[in-house]
């Protein structure tokens, strides 16, 4: 997931937390089994008008240039019905006419033009004049006041822009947008763009930002938006957590490792947490026991794990899933398993080397039923040590790679 792109999932998927937040409204993943990809360069409005009405999810990953009449084919209703369910992706489209993006605009579902990096003052106006789910333009890297002006009067459920600079004068014009707003590519956000973006929306609009950086500061000006708060940065500026942690409303960031008890026992403790935990590499103590407490969702990224940290994780009341960890020492297996319900280790491939037989001895001693589905390799030595516990699952013998 670039980070920011894994949010995306996270919201299309999620997250995510956030999908279950409303933000999800704006990103609906549709049914895989209604997705297609048209591949050529050229598409005539009877096919455009044939391929929106059969799928639910349309790519056209080839098409650079627009027609009036091919957009107004793609934006007609299924079989009678609003499209607000269907996903469109011009991958290749670079710019359009005020007539094509009118026609595209009565497209109701989520709209998705990555490649448009420039939009006219009378473009704008007519893709944002119509009412329906997300529009996202992540490559647009300029907004002039006036196309902001037409982003902040539309009435979708969400806009993504893909600029990497916010002034405050476009900030407080964006403001103005009565939906979810999703800057991926800023890079920075100042205090006074910050303080402008407090009047956006309401309790129940989020703003969402990519890899963008805060400072303590703008952290502090942001608790001044009355919504929700998003980030998908790997970690945030120390204090910065904390701060976050005070927000009224909720907040989600995509880190890898926690630094804010505040922060962790907030977002873990939210509808939809489970986007909290899905980037996490480490956990110190503190933070697993927030983990504990509140069953935030699976730890899917979770690959470095302190002893002190996997005693904290082991006072879980269910099962612990690691998929991520791929070593394990004798003192943290020991850690790990020293309970009762079950420990699943399917990252865990291989098992010999000079620590092998004292691993799986560790394994062997604790209470918990243990599941090593996916070894590869392992030492004859350790895996007689392994076979003294019933309870440890492991493949069969022709799965395996048993070396001296």
């Amino acid at each position: 997931m670039p980070a920011w792109k894994h949010l995306r999932t996270s919201l299309l998927v999620i997250g995510a937390a956030l999908s279950s937040k409303d933000v999800c409204v704006a990103q609906h993943v549709p049914d895989t089994s209604s997705r297609f990809t048209y591949t050529e360069t050229n598409i005539s409005p009877e096919k455009a008008r044939e391929l929106s009405r059969v799928h639910t999810s349309l790519t056209l990953s080839r098409l650079e240039s627009l027609p009036a009449d091919v957009a107004a084919a793609l934006a007609e209703p299924r079989h009678g019905k609003e499209n607000e369910m269907m996903e469109l992706t011009l991958s290749a489209v670079r710019e359009m006419s005020a007539d094509a993006a009118g026609g595209l605009a009565r497209h109701s579902g989520r709209i998705r033009l990555p490649a448009v990096e420039k939009l006219s003052v009378d473009a704008a106006a007519a893709l944002f004049g119509e009412s329906g789910k997300a529009i996202e333009l992540d490559g647009l890297l300029d907004v002039s006041p006036e196309v902001a002006r037409a982003m902040a009067g539309c009435r979708r459920t969400a806009l993504t822009i893909g600029i990497n600079a916010l002034t405050p004068n476009i900030a407080a014009i964006l403001a103005n947008f009565r939906g979810h707003l999703f800057f991926p590519n800023l890079n920075s956000l100042s205090v006074d763009s910050a303080k402008a973006l407090q009047a956006h929306g309401g309790p129940h609009y989020w703003l969402i930002f990519g890899k963008t950086f805060i400072t303590p500061q703008v952290a502090e000006t942001l608790l001044g938006h009355e919504g929700g708060l998003a980030f998908s940065v790997d970690r945030l500026e120390p204090g910065v957590g904390d701060i976050l942690a005070r927000h009224e409303s909720s907040v989600d960031v995509t880190l890898v490792e926690i630094d804010s008890v505040a922060l962790a026992r907030k977002m873990f403790s939210e509808d939809g947490a489970s986007s909290s935990v899905d980037g996490l590499r480490m956990m110190s103590p503190e933070i697993v026991a927030e983990y504990v407490r509140w069953q935030p969702g699976y730890l899917s990224s979770l690959g470095t794990l302190s002893v002190e940290a996997a005693r904290e994780l082991a006072k879980d009341s269910h099962d612990i899933i690691l998929p991520a960890i791929t070593k394990l020492s004798p003192e943290l297996a020991l850690a790990l398993t020293d309970r009762k319900p079950a420990v699943y280790l399917g990252g865990l491939k291989s098992l010999d080397g000079p620590d092998a037989v004292a691993v799986a001895e560790a394994l062997a001693s604790t209470p918990a039923p243990i599941y090593i589905e996916f070894l590869e390799r392992v030492s004859a030595a350790a895996l007689v040590a392994l076979r003294k516990k019933a309870t440890i699952t492991l493949p069969p013998d022709e799965k395996l790679t048993i070396v001296p």
